[in-house]
């Protein structure tokens, strides 16, 4: 007689549709999309027409520069997906949902796993548009110049402010409400040293020649060591509160 199977990952997969079901069908997630596809038109149209510090429209150090932009509200809304989990709505089922076999890690690791799928789909909005814009304007279509500006200046402020949020939503919801406020001033060219230069905006809003040494001819795409490693740090700390953030605690363990 065969053993019953203990394998829940089908179980697991349509928990997490449904958890990115509860974040993204909705008329809060639709305006929060609607409002970021018009600043990243309005960016593309008002900022990386002209280029960024000689470059063309197209270059690496100009579409830096849209990611740079896009980046702060891109973060914000983040923070507002994770409101969503400890909402006092989510908190009033959460004893419920511990008291079955989907521990508390696993709850946590469900959330941050369907927020990181909503979050994708976000940030893919302004890039597509992007792509369009490139095409249309330009006839451009090599779009794979842009992957390593998008995992420099997106994907480790994202990876940051998601673990960040995640645990200040576990300490104290009302501390997801704080970040707007510090997203916000990470937003403004604030000559921040480059270890919190979220966004990479401080480093972009210098003179690309004088910083990089090339006074004559194009400007190559070679990023300063520094920058390189703060941003290495940012996605080795978003990663270790993400962990930290979907620990089980003592008191449902």
């Amino acid at each position: 007689m065969s053993k019953p199977s203990t394998n829940n990952s089908p179980d697991l997969l349509r928990a997490l549709k449904y958890e990115v079901m509860r974040l993204a069908y909705n008329k809060k997630y639709f305006y929060m999309l609607l409002i970021e596809s018009l600043f990243a038109s309005y960016v593309l149209m008002s900022f990386v027409s002209g280029g960024t510090d000689g470059t063309a429209p197209f270059s690496s150090w100009t579409y830096s520069k849209f990611l740079s932009l896009i980046g702060p509200l891109l973060s914000i809304i983040l923070v507002m997906l994770c409101m969503s989990v400890f909402s006092e709505k989510e908190i009033a089922v959460r004893k419920i949902i511990f008291s079955t076999p989907l521990s508390e890690s696993k709850y946590y690791l469900l959330k941050a796993s369907a927020i990181t799928a909503v979050l994708v789909f976000t940030a893919s909005v302004p890039i597509l548009l992007s792509f369009a814009y490139y095409a249309y304007y330009f006839n451009f279509y090599a779009y794979a110049e842009f992957l390593l500006p998008i995992l420099l200046f997106l994907l480790p402020s994202q990876v940051l402010v998601l673990g960040l949020a995640l645990v200040a939503g576990r300490i104290n919801s009302r501390l997801l409400y704080l970040l707007l406020p510090v997203l916000f001033l990470g937003s403004l060219a604030m000559k921040f040293p480059v270890w919190i230069d979220l966004f990479g905006i401080n480093f972009l809003s210098l003179s690309l020649r004088r910083s990089l040494g090339v006074f004559e001819g194009p400007i190559p795409y070679t990023l300063p060591g520094e920058f390189l490693y703060s941003r290495l740090i940012l996605i080795f700390v978003g990663v270790c509160l993400l962990a930290l953030a979907c620990r089980g605690s003592k008191k449902y363990q």
